[in-house]
């Protein structure tokens, strides 16, 4: 079994409908501010700052605790008092789901201790297979990045599915967008994007929403790979590599990258969805 959230765990094994996930997800968004939403709240920082830290937030490796220091002038006592009060109204998923009269305590609680077995197991499976990849450290870091990077601009958290070598095979009604970074090595990462995420991660890039299927869109997807590419560079570097990245292309562009070798290819959940990243080592080809 892949490893996936808690909601989607309960909506695979048939225990709450699509419905009942969304509702309890919206009840998250809603209810789960972030540190410069709390800021505001408590007085400390305008709106337009806290807007501005987020958008800093998005396209840096900084914790948001020090972006709000270094840009919001807040001092550590506030920030301490803010992350506590983060704490104790984060409202989970399975409580989410209580509150929308969809599941009692108890019926989390035993669902709960299913899922976590099953999670190590996955975990486990997912650590060897990683440890058996070719150029496993650069392949892994740049797994790792992507889902960073898409994780921290979309505002949506991301958890690794399953790792696997296989044939590249683009999903069908996905638009792909493809970094690559060559020097020493030569490696491609490519994102099959489902509809959904593409307008999250835009609209996190922008800050508001754009119509979807537009320049506009791929435009904004594209910085954020862009960002990836850097970061990939940066971090492969310490595997003894000099890279640079070329600059993206996206399906929607007329750019397809695809393989004929095969890819590693990364599931990864997002919420209530999610979408694939393909790392080719070698042999890429438009």
């Amino acid at each position: 079994m892949a490893t996936m959230f808690f909601g989607q765990y309960l909506l695979a094994k048939g225990v709450i409908d699509r419905d009942a996930l969304l509702d309890a997800l919206d009840r998250q968004r809603r209810s789960n501010l972030s540190l410069p939403d709390l800021a505001v709240q408590e007085g400390l920082i305008e709106r337009s700052r806290a807007e501005a830290i987020m958008a800093q937030y998005r396209m840096s490796d900084d914790p948001i605790e020090d972006i709000l220091a270094s840009s919001g002038g807040l001092d550590a006592d506030q920030i301490r008092r803010l992350q506590s009060k983060q704490r104790s109204s984060w409202l989970r998923i399975g409580a989410a789901l209580v509150e929308g009269g969809y599941m009692s305590d108890e019926a989390i609680a035993a669902n709960l201790e299913d899922y976590r077995s099953l999670e190590s197991a996955a975990d486990e499976e997912i650590r060897e297979a990683m440890r058996h990849l070719p150029n496993a450290d650069a392949v892994g870091a740049c797994v790792e990045l992507t889902m960073f990077h898409f994780g921290r601009v979309s505002g949506r958290p991301t958890k690794l599915g399953s790792i696997t070598r296989e044939p590249d095979q683009p999903a069908a009604g996905r638009q792909r967008f493809s970094p690559r970074i060559v020097g020493d090595g030569d490696y491609t990462i490519a994102l099959d994007l489902p509809p959904v995420l593409i307008a999250a991660v835009a609209r996190g890039m922008l800050g508001f929403d754009v119509d979807p299927g537009t320049e506009t869109e791929a435009d904004a997807v594209c910085e954020v790979i862009n960002l990836i590419g850097g970061n990939a560079c940066t971090r492969i570097e310490q595997f003894g590599q000099v890279l640079r990245p070329e600059p993206p292309l996206w399906s929607g562009g007329g750019g397809v990258v695809s393989s004929s070798i095969d890819s590693v290819r990364a599931t990864v959940s997002s919420a209530e969805s999610g979408f694939d990243i393909r790392v080719f080592t070698a042999g890429s080809e438009d």
